[in-house]
């Protein structure tokens, strides 16, 4: 792992070449991905099985050589092993029969055991086999805001009316659910640690939900808590964790603290900017639109070069995605981004 460019990307060096990876680099646009997807009705029923979650995270490492790898899960295990009934369709996103409604439900919570989630801990150790051994593995959870939205709103929505209600009626109530899960993210982010990540990502995919003061009351105050849990932590203090922020209402600048090694950025944000106010203090992570990648080969080429050019000199700049691959994306269109950027 010593030679590892990611690596040295969130230890703040400078690469010749930069560190490329995608989220979701592992799905749907993958037509090895789909050969085995239509052997299972449930997604989550995929999840849990651990050496076919492994054989999943290895299909774009083979594909595309990228220089890091990430989990293959999901961000709502935890939810799922709070009992919330979670369930994911073919041709639909993910479906709670037990959201929380009330305060009660929260007060009422099937406790956490981080043991009901071994089958993402075993993943973790088959990725980990089959990987080439000096390729890192990301770990990764839901931001505890993120997990608390879907927990309530019962699945994904366009404007998650029903959380923002919740969140209106019952902001206490919403508190307690909050401290739940960053505890629950805590032990496990740290078994996932034990079980052989080299790096965690904390997704916080509803940041764009919250007003400012909101943004900071609900969901920055418990990542600020969770990661200083990890911090703290002996098993954990060492592994460099990065946070991605979906389009807050909040400049990036004042979101980030320290115990954070990197900054995702989603594509809405300016990463030239970021990068003059983040400079030799974090690394910084992004952040091509991946509607580019449904353009011809000449404009994904220029808007790829155009991110390394501004990012040319920056210490700590991994290229990315400003959001996840999607399902409409054809595979050569992102070997000529990767091409773009290794050039």
């Amino acid at each position: 792992m010593k030679d590892s460019i990611f690596l040295k990307a969130l230890d703040q060096k400078i690469n010749s070449v930069p560190p490329v990876w995608f989220m979701r680099q592992a799905g749907r646009y993958l037509p090895e991905y789909q050969a085995i997807r239509k052997n299972y009705t449930n997604f989550l029923d995929m999840c849990k099985q651990p050496r076919t979650c492994a054989e999943l995270a290895l299909q774009p490492i083979e594909r595309f050589k990228l220089d890091a790898s990430i989990l293959f899960s999901d961000i709502l295990t935890i939810p799922d092993a709070l009992n919330l009934g979670l369930a994911f369709h073919e041709g639909e996103g993910p479906k709670f029969s037990r959201p929380i409604s009330s305060p009660e439900d929260i007060k009422n919570l099937q406790a956490f055991d981080v043991n009901a989630l071994d089958y993402v801990f075993k993943a973790v150790e088959e990725t980990k086999n089959i990987l080439p051994r000096d390729l890192p593995l990301i770990g990764f959870c839901g931001s505890p805001w993120t997990l608390a939205a879907y927990s309530i709103e019962g699945g994904g929505s366009k404007n998650f009316s029903k959380t923002k209600n919740f969140m209106a009626d019952h902001p206490d109530a919403l508190e307690e659910l909050l401290e739940i899960l960053t505890d629950a993210c805590y032990e496990y982010l740290k078994q996932q640690v034990l079980s052989g990540v080299n790096a965690l990502q904390i997704f916080d995919s509803w940041a764009d939900l919250l007003l400012i003061e909101e943004l900071d009351k609900f969901s920055l105050r418990y990542t600020h808590k969770l990661v200083q849990l990890l911090k703290q932590d002996s098993v954990t203090s060492g592994t460099p964790i990065i946070l991605f922020e979906k389009a807050p209402k909040k400049r990036i600048v004042d979101i980030a603290f320290d115990g954070i090694s990197c900054m995702s950025l989603h594509w809405q944000e300016d990463i030239g900017h970021v990068a003059n106010d983040l400079k030799n203090r974090f690394s910084i992570q992004g952040n091509l639109n991946p509607k580019i990648l449904l353009g011809s080969d000449e404009l994904i080429w220029r808007e790829t070069r155009k991110i390394c050019t501004q990012m040319n000199d920056f210490p700590g700049f991994i290229f990315n995605l400003g959001h996840g691959i999607t399902p409409d994306i054809n595979p050569a269109k992102v070997m000529i981004m990767i091409e773009a950027t290794r050039a």
